[in-house]
């Protein structure tokens, strides 16, 4: 797996909590404002430490990439992650918006976490679209190449 790049890391950070938290950097919590200024000098092991990042691993247990718990404004848990993707050999960047949670349509929670699903949803799509404006790959941007090439 190639070291992911601290520059990369950092616009795709920065355009994350842009859009996540859009009343401004007042907004974000301060353990996640960080994120929005890294140096691009700043070594990778400094940042992807928790509680905020976790390594995501293989089923071998080696790294394979991160996460981190950047949240939006309407949900703390919505997570940047970024993989290594070998064949295209290429850092891959999408939102884990965490909702495959399912209620009970009677249950007093359902309207109100199919709206906050609704919303991540929206969010995700609109921070990837924009991470794919900045030359950042997502996982809609490698199926699109792929589709190309057939």
């Amino acid at each position: 797996m190639k070291e992911l790049p601290t520059p990369m890391l950092g616009r795709a950070c920065r355009t994350f909590l842009a859009l996540a938290y859009p009343e401004g950097e007042e907004s974000i919590p301060p353990p996640k404002k960080a994120y929005g200024h890294l140096a691009p000098d700043l070594p990778l092991d400094a940042l992807l430490i928790p509680p905020l990042c976790q390594m995501l691993r293989t089923e071998n247990g080696e790294c394979r990439g991160y996460a981190l718990r950047l949240g939006s404004v309407s949900y703390p848990h919505l997570k940047l992650q970024v993989v290594w993707h070998e064949k295209s050999a290429h850092w891959v960047f999408t939102v884990d918006t965490h909702d495959n949670l399912q209620l009970d349509p009677g249950h007093p929670d359902a309207d109100r976490l199919a709206r906050l699903q609704a919303a991540n949803s929206r969010l995700k799509e609109l921070i990837e679209r924009a991470w794919e404006a900045e030359e950042l790959t997502t996982f809609n941007a490698l199926l699109r190449r792929e589709l190309n090439r057939k």
